[in-house]
């Protein structure tokens, strides 16, 4: 799937769950490259410039400042000495323990939110993955990644779990960047076969159905990372703009 396409996107894809009108600028900063993380805007080893950010963003140095110092301390950026953060690139070790606490983690919201599932999540979440469909159809990277995210964080979030949803948000913000590579490896397409099987677990009111499927999506990301050539040679998407990554 190398010749995938980066895109500058018309719509909203990434829309955090705590967005509010007239949202202050640093709080908009703060959301959005938070969810460029999470999606795998950002990747593994990009350095990510105080000054290209605020440029991408439309916004001065400070509320990008203010953001990636506090991913810094957070532990989910590298600091620069040039007040720019770098996204790390974990050891296939440390790659195998996040993923590891993602798989803990999501099966068991997966699980809640199936023990919760009303016929407007299904309905609303398969329309997310017809459209995750249609864009890896179409080769559209930024577009593929950014449902994924959002298809996950739709069925997290019915799982009405107040302590879950933080920890799957930081968590994400650590392994997000890597799911660029998953879709850069030739021979494997992405065919979103686990989301199926989360939908068909949702319809038959199959808590563990869910919670397998989600893991399974987990378990094989996670595969296809560490026997992944790429690993050892980090890219990124330094040339693409964030405009379409905005609140609504």
């Amino acid at each position: 799937m190398d010749s995938l396409e980066f895109t500058n996107l018309e719509h909203s894809l990434i829309q955090p769950e705590t967005a509010v009108p007239r949202a202050s600028t640093r709080e908009q900063t703060r959301a959005r490259i938070r969810h460029g993380l999470m999606a795998g805007v950002f990747t593994p080893g990009q350095v990510l410039s105080l000054r290209k950010m605020a440029q991408a963003l439309g916004t001065s140095l400070m509320p990008v400042r203010e953001t990636l110092s506090q991913l810094v301390a957070a532990g989910v950026l590298e600091g620069q000495l040039n007040g720019s953060a770098r996204v790390p690139k974990h050891s296939k070790e440390q790659l195998q323990d996040l993923y590891e606490v993602r798989n803990l983690l999501e099966s068991r919201a997966a699980r809640l939110a199936a023990e919760r599932a009303t016929p407007r999540l299904i309905q609303e979440l398969g329309q997310v993955n017809k459209e995750l469909l249609s864009a890896v159809k179409k080769r559209k990277l930024l577009e593929c990644l950014s449902k994924n995210q959002e298809f996950h964080f739709m069925l997290y979030r019915a799982s009405k779990s107040e302590v879950l949803m933080p920890i799957i948000e930081n968590v994400w913000l650590q392994s997000g960047p890597t799911l660029y590579f998953t879709l850069l490896e030739p021979g494997v397409h992405w065919d979103a076969s686990a989301h199926s099987e989360v939908l068909d677990g949702l319809s038959d009111k199959d808590p563990n159905a869910v919670a397998r499927a989600i893991s399974r999506d987990i378990r094989s990301t996670l595969k296809l990372l560490l026997t992944s050539d790429r690993w050892d040679h980090p890219g990124g998407l330094d040339g693409l703009s964030l405009d379409g990554i905005h609140l609504t």
